[in-house]
């Protein structure tokens, strides 16, 4: 489980669409082609495969969506 504040949310998202868009897969030594996610702290980044990646974008998207949709009830 990952907690953001809005803003941290809001700029996660951004930099997951962009490399969606941007990045070219890397060959991993089992011969799938994935992009790498870094993470702010050293020696940890994330690997996703495209679908993978598409899915995270898709589930942060909704995410994004419901929280609008939320903040007009208020």
């Amino acid at each position: 489980m990952i907690n953001f504040s809005k803003a941290d949310f809001i700029a996660f998202r951004s930099i997951v669409k962009d490399i969606y868009k941007e990045t070219e897969p890397i060959s991993f030594p089992d011969g799938r082609q994935r992009m790498v996610l870094s993470s702010p702290y050293p020696g940890i980044n994330f690997s996703f495969d495209r679908f993978e990646l598409s899915e995270l974008l898709r589930s942060l998207d909704e995410a994004y969506y419901m929280e609008r949709i939320y903040s007009y009830f208020q």
